[in-house]
């Protein structure tokens, strides 16, 4: 045990997010399929009524693009509130662990179901606007953790140069929020109109 934390300790901060990564992929892969027969028959009746739906019903892209964008600037307020608390980093390693799960999971269930060409379904369902996202996931992580650590491990200024550390961030949080506002438009035009086209081959 004694080992193993020093080598933990050797590791750096991205090394640590691989492992986590890792473990909650490995974990969600090793779930989807221990759990298999209790949702694969509510996935095929996913399919036979959801499915269906969509690839016949007309998109409302303007309120699809509200909803997402809300739900986005939701998340992306929260995350970078907590980092400037103690909690910053334990809730990184959680959102990091929960992604990797739900990622392993959820391709897993799908290549169960639908063999090779579920990951078809996949892309699409994270294409294009997953290109935007995933460069703001990881400056986020890499730079709310930067900030997290100067405030309660590197200062321990509480006050008087509390907005010092965190000014500097201020000109990226835009940059990323304006990106944010691209991937959400991304997602709800593009994004939604790709992933009909393909679960339309699902439900025929």
């Amino acid at each position: 045990m004694r080992q193993v934390k020093l080598q933990l300790h050797r590791l750096n901060v991205v090394q640590i997010a691989i492992i986590l990564l890792i473990c909650g992929l490995f974990f969600g892969v090793i779930s989807a399929n221990i759990f298999s027969d209790s949702y694969l028959t509510q996935l095929q009746e996913y399919q036979n009524s959801v499915f269906a739906n969509i690839s016949e019903s007309d998109i409302d892209y303007s309120g699809l693009f509200w909803y997402i964008l809300s739900n986005n600037i939701k998340e992306f307020c929260m995350f970078w509130l907590l980092s400037i608390t103690i909690l910053g980093i334990p809730y990184m390693a959680l959102k990091i662990c929960a992604f990797g799960f739900y990622t392993g999971f959820f391709i897993s269930a799908v290549t169960m179901r639908y063999g090779m060409k579920g990951l078809l379904l996949v892309l699409a369902y994270k294409f294009p606007h997953g290109l935007i996202y995933l460069p703001i996931v990881i400056i986020s992580l890499f730079k709310g953790y930067e900030l997290c650590k100067k405030i309660y491990h590197d200062n321990r200024s509480h006050f008087n140069g509390f907005f010092n550390i965190i000014k500097p961030y201020f000109f990226l949080l835009i940059i990323l929020a304006i990106t944010l506002l691209i991937g959400s438009f991304l997602e709800a035009y593009a994004g939604s109109y790709i992933l009909k086209k393909v679960i339309r081959l699902f439900s025929s």
